[in-house]
């Protein structure tokens, strides 16, 4: 009878097998109800909530799941003081625990917090009905109870969220990957043909139009990219890779403009990771940063190492993100850019939680960003002279530690392919 994805039903089922379970208890020890007019009068109360809620069930009012807990919790407090439980006060408390599954699944976190409250107050009822030592522990019990199930229930349904979000996005990709990529291609060899056939009688303002064409069909080729990578990133291919390195090279390919100051304090780790991914990932936090300081500012790149965790810290001084907003920008298609499909930083996320890290941001909306990658560390026998990278940055030695200041410089060779600058989402 009864579909639990459905609101209403679940709260009919609920205050079904709530005077179900009052009518059993009365039955077998009757001497338990104080006053068996008010049970009564409240017994048939709930089993016409019952049935009404189950009758409005595909289409409740606006205010059924509010009215449903907040009723809930007067009921049971109604029932405490008809009723003698003091010598059982925890067999309350599966009545006030479904409040705290119930309400992180239908409620924004702050009013399911505050219905969660409410539950708390509600059950310490029982100390006052019955002011015994066993009314107290019940009253812990069931707090206890009913806050690692909200909790839970509120862990699993974030999780729950973000997976069929993940799921949605990845039916998109390929959708969108399979629908665009042939239509694209033929119209960028359209492109070319048509500006080989002019050949020099190519005007300055035709010109002008044949490149805009050109970015904007690589731009739309690299949204299909960006949404297979955030989708499909891969599994890391771990070996050993020196960070030092790495960060210099991925400076290389990703040069500051020339009002921007970069300053390194990078010791050498040599850690365990995929190679590609991680040039990734510090590509997309430099030029997230390279994108929020606008022309000209100061960005500072750290690297240690602290206990078991090789930390890694990009931070600028362009325009911070407010506290709220701090979580959000690792979320995908989130962006305040005017450019960009908001993929940048859920795509930095995605790939340092596959090596078993964690990124977070800290900073507020005057202070600039720091970004802050922690990534799991063991250390490695000692490489030979002749296997490590001689040089870092620029052509600055790699040591124990660099601290080198640059300026606008104009990139170098690279001994590795450029990293694919990803689009980032950024306050």
């Amino acid at each position: 009878m009864f579909d639990l994805h459905v609101q209403g039903e679940l709260l009919a089922l609920t205050y079904s097998l709530g005077g179900l379970a009052v009518v059993i208890a009365w039955i077998l020890d009757p001497r338990a109800i104080g006053n068996r007019a008010g049970m009564a009068t409240l017994l048939v109360f709930v089993l016409a909530a019952a049935v009404v809620i189950y009758v409005l069930r595909n289409h409740p009012p606006r205010f059924t799941g509010d009215v449903a807990i907040v009723g809930s919790l007067v009921l049971i407090d109604l029932g405490l003081f008809f009723t003698k439980l003091h010598s059982h006060p925890g067999l309350l408390s599966p009545f006030f625990v479904w409040v705290g599954v119930a309400s992180p699944l239908w409620f924004p976190r702050r009013r399911a917090m505050f219905y969660l409250f409410l539950a708390l107050v509600a059950s310490g009822v029982a100390i006052v009905v019955a002011g015994t030592a066993a009314a107290v522990a019940g009253w812990v019990i069931t707090m206890a109870t009913l806050i690692v199930a909200f909790c839970i229930t509120s862990f699993l349904t974030d999780a729950l969220v973000k997976r069929e979000r993940l799921a949605v996005v990845g039916e998109m990709a390929s959708v969108v990957g399979h629908d665009l990529r042939n239509p694209l291609g033929a119209v960028s060899n359209a492109l070319f043909l048509l500006q080989y056939g002019l050949g020099d009688g190519v005007t300055e303002d035709q010109e002008r139009h044949f490149q805009m064409a050109g970015r904007e069909i690589a731009k739309a080729a690299a949204i299909i990219d960006h949404l297979g990578a955030y989708v499909r990133p891969g599994e890391p291919v771990i070996a050993p890779m020196e960070l030092g390195a790495l960060v210099g090279e991925v400076l290389e390919v990703t040069p500051p403009r020339p009002g921007v100051d970069v300053t390194l304090d990078v010791d050498r780790i040599d850690l365990l990771a995929d190679r590609g991914q991680m040039a990734q990932v510090l590509t997309n936090l430099i030029t997230n940063s390279y994108d929020a300081m606008g022309e000209s500012g100061s960005l500072r790149i750290t690297a240690s190492v602290e206990g078991r965790a090789a930390v890694i810290e990009v931070e600028d001084d362009g325009p911070g993100i407010e506290r709220s907003l701090a979580e959000r920008v690792f979320e995908p298609f989130y962006t305040a850019k005017h450019q960009g499909t908001g993929l940048g930083l859920a795509i930095v996320r995605r790939m340092v939680e596959a090596h078993g890290g964690s990124v977070h941001v800290d900073g507020d909306a005057s202070r600039g960003t720091r970004f802050v990658v922690r990534l799991p560390y063991r250390a490695l026998p000692p490489a030979t002279d002749s296997a490590r990278p001689a040089f870092g940055v620029a052509g600055s030695p790699v040591g124990d530690a660099q601290r080198t200041p640059t300026a606008g410089r104009t990139p170098g060779t690279s001994p590795v392919a450029p990293a694919e600058t990803q689009p980032t989402a950024r306050q």
